[in-house]
């Protein structure tokens, strides 16, 4: 039972660390909490439920539309409601950012309905059996992902110039600017990573729940406590604190009761900025 609550909860926090780790980019880079993260996950679900199950295309080729599909709406967005206040304080910005999820909230709503939407399992819905745990390819294919897109995303910052960019542009936007670093396209793509990650926690979220126009409203908040409990200054800290929320939310579930599964994250986020607001890793980028 412990066993399989583990793996359940390794699986969902990847996905958490994968929001996580949007906030994390965006908060380097532009100095605020992206309050529509979610948002953006909610838009990648609904891509790939659009391109997938509604229009019929493999799902090996609606997997990276969509993906491409979410990350042009963020690159839209970025344009449109960010750039505009590059100079603007701090509140100005996360008052935008609430707004932006508020209204892609009420857009999605008011195009696709209030109603849920199931969604097929992507990787199969047959277990298999490991000893005496039943592991269901979905949750082995989540944590793969997450995991791999950290690294590879590590590999992107640190390994080419695009990368070295984002990091000069998040450390010191003035002194990139002197250095002749394209701040204005490190801070899009930046913006453009966040979504494309988002849109991944939203495509594997589709299988595990319902696609709704509210599911941004579940996920943005996890995506929030995983990034402060890790560090909102590290990439690596949000997929761990994402693999911690998912534990205990999975282990609380099982052994407590499923009634306070949500309210998990909220405790821990409280627990953290009481006792370490600065996370489990303070490390840049």
């Amino acid at each position: 039972m412990f066993q399989q609550q583990l793996i359940q909860g390794l699986a969902i926090g990847s996905v958490y660390g994968l929001i996580g780790i949007g906030y994390v980019l965006i908060w380097n880079a532009w100095g605020v909490l992206n309050f529509a993260q979610g948002e953006i996950a909610m838009i990648g679900a609904f891509s790939v439920l659009m391109i997938h199950v509604w229009l019929g295309i493999p799902i090996l080729l609606a997997f990276p539309l969509a993906i491409l599909l979410s990350m042009a709406i963020g690159y839209f967005i970025e344009i449109t409601s960010f750039r505009p206040l590059v100079k603007a304080d701090n509140t100005r910005k996360l008052i935008a950012t609430i707004g932006i999820g508020i209204f892609l909230r009420n857009l999605y709503r008011v195009i696709f309905g209030a109603d849920p939407y199931p969604f097929p399992t992507i990787f199969g819905d047959t277990p298999f059996q490991v000893g005496k745990l039943l592991i269901i390819p979905q949750n082995i294919w989540s944590l793969a992902i997450g995991f791999g897109l950290v690294v590879l995303l590590g590999l992107f910052l640190k390994g080419t110039t695009m990368g070295k960019s984002m990091r000069a542009t998040a450390q010191d936007r003035e002194a990139a600017l002197l250095m002749g670093i394209n701040v204005k396209g490190s801070l899009s793509m930046t913006f453009i990573l966040a979504s494309g990650l988002g849109a991944i926690a939203g495509m594997l979220m589709a299988p595990m729940y319902f696609v709704m126009a509210d599911m941004g409203v579940m996920m943005g908040p996890k995506g929030f406590a995983v990034a402060v409990l890790g560090g909102l200054e590290s990439m690596t800290g949000a997929m761990i604190g994402g693999i911690v929320l998912g534990i205990l939310e999975s282990l609380g579930a099982a052994y407590i009761s499923s009634a306070y599964q949500s309210a998990i994250a909220f405790f821990v986020l409280f627990i953290v900025l009481v006792f370490k607001p600065s996370g489990i890793m303070g490390s840049k980028m």
